[in-house]
């Protein structure tokens, strides 16, 4: 048995002996192809930053996406169509438009509304779309010129061009912005762009070109319509703010249900955020706060001339909504509503009024006064008016024990009616104060005459002996006889026990 366990610890070590010569191998083998990796890594260096570059195309092109593929209600069968149509009604007069869903144009109106509403939305794409493409080339350009239309004109003019001396710009921006843009364009870190790029922005900007030209016919369009549709909220607050309210709330009958506090918020303003949602620009303010009875309020009363012009509004809609059509282009209604509005508008910018000195009335001859009343005279008074504590102190009470001498009571030398029933007043009590003492001290204080000064003695005042003279070293004699007589070495055994006295007969 130990011959055969012997021959097979010889195996396994001969087993783990080629193991591990087989692992130095392996580790050898990896080291080696490591070195050929970073050879090929050395060799491939262009190719790894050309795949980089193309990589960082390919996120400033957002998906790979292209105008075509964002621009897609400019290219729609519908759009053409409604755009046609809008065409077509703006040739003709304006006439009664019934506000019902069976009048074509009426339908027009409203789902131009909608039309703008994406037409705003796909203007927006289309530029965040070029100013990525364009950032490559110059990425200052969209700080420097905010405006989305601006911006598009400048990309349009300024294309590929590297040297801003070559590119006029005065017709596009104001001289001070045209120096700072050129400024920065020409020490930019921008690179030219390949020639699709180019095009592709280009592209994004004549649609949007198309984009704002078309709106601008709807809007005219839409303008010349309201003050048939709607004249007593045309008149109130101008036919584009009339146009868009309508097309937001759907039909002249849905706003006239919409109250005036909504009415405030409609169309609010949204700002975009890079790409994660919108925000408020002006939190509570809607479309009509750019109505020319809102702006011409000062900066600090326009909130609340919103509110006013809101309410108004409301009843106008439904006064154009619900009127019959003998008095519906009358808009004396909505005249009397700008009226109302300016004169509470004006009513409260005007200065506070300066408080009037009201004249006090003449001294009354026959009440024998020769003295005003007023603010001034009770003044005076108060200096003089006697307190509560001596009115109590002046006052008496009949058929009552005066307790003191009766010299101080009838010269008014004490408290009157204070601390006494029917007083008001309380005299304050003084509280004594209660001094602890120990039993020892208390002691002490018996076995002397009582006096706690230097000049104590030892004389105690009985009832029966009269004057005693008490030695205080006897009390500590008498405690120590105790002491002997019951803890003594000496005493031996007793009882505490009271000893019964022997009787008469034993």
């Amino acid at each position: 048995d130990l011959e055969e366990d012997g021959a097979g610890a010889a195996a396994a070590a001969g087993d783990a002996g080629d193991a591990g010569e087989a692992g130095a191998g392996d580790i050898a083998g990896d080291l080696d192809d490591l070195d050929d990796m970073d050879d090929e890594s050395d060799d491939g260096g262009d190719a790894g930053d050309a795949g980089l570059d193309a990589a960082l195309d390919a996120i400033h092109a957002p998906g790979g996406q292209s105008v075509a593929d964002i621009a897609r209600l400019a290219a729609s069968d519908r759009y053409r169509r409604h755009m046609a149509a809008i065409d077509e009604y703006s040739a003709r007069d304006a006439t009664a438009i019934d506000n019902s869903d069976d009048d074509r144009e009426y339908l027009l109106i409203v789902e131009s509304n909608e039309i703008l509403v994406k037409m705003d939305a796909e203007l927006h794409n289309v530029h965040r779309y070029v100013n990525d493409v364009y950032a490559k080339k110059f990425p200052e350009l969209d700080t420097l010129v905010p405006s989305k239309m601006d911006y598009l004109r400048v990309v349009e003019r300024m294309r590929n061009e590297m040297d801003m001396t070559q590119v006029d710009l005065s017709d596009v921006l104001p001289p001070t912005v045209v120096m700072v843009v050129s400024v920065t364009g020409s020490t930019t870190s921008g690179q030219p762009l390949s020639q699709k790029e180019l095009d592709e922005c280009v592209e994004g900007c004549g649609v949007c070109f198309k984009l704002e030209e078309d709106k601008g016919t709807i809007l005219h369009y839409l303008q010349s319509r309201m003050s048939v549709l709607a004249p007593n909220l045309t008149h109130l607050v101008g036919s584009s703010l009339a146009a868009m309210l309508v097309g937001m709330a759907g039909g002249l009958e849905k706003l006239a249900h919409v109250p005036a506090c909504n009415l405030t918020v409609m169309g609010q303003e949204k700002r975009h955020l890079a790409g994660f949602g919108m925000t408020a620009g002006m939190p509570h303010t809607g479309v009509l706060y750019f109505a020319d009875l809102v702006q011409a309020a000062p900066p600090v009363l326009r909130k609340r001339a919103l509110k006013l012009v809101a309410s108004k509004a409301s009843l106008a809609v439904r006064l154009d909504a619900f009127s019959k059509d003998s008095t519906k282009h009358d808009t004396s209604a909505a005249e009397g509503f700008r009226q109302d509005i300016r004169g509470k508008i004006e009513k409260a910018c005007e200065p506070p009024k300066a408080q009037k000195v009201k004249a006090l009335p003449p001294p009354d001859i026959m009440t024998g006064k020769k003295k005003r009343g007023g603010r001034r005279v009770r003044k005076a008074k108060e200096k003089t008016r006697p307190t509560e504590l001596r009115i109590q102190m002046n006052k008496r009470a009949f058929a009552h024990d005066l307790g003191a001498e009766y010299g101080d009571d009838s010269m008014g030398l004490d408290f009157g009616m204070m601390n006494k029933e029917g007083g008001k007043l309380r005299a304050a009590q003084k509280k004594e104060k209660q001094v602890k003492v120990s039993q020892k001290r208390r002691k002490m204080i018996q076995m002397s005459s009582g006096a706690t000064n230097g000049l104590s003695s030892s004389l105690v005042f009985t009832p029966v002996q009269g004057i005693e003279l008490a030695n205080p070293e006897m009390m500590a004699g008498k405690v120590s006889a105790a002491n002997e007589k019951w803890f003594s070495q000496a005493s031996g055994f007793q009882s505490a026990l009271p000893q019964s006295k022997p009787g008469l007969f034993g």
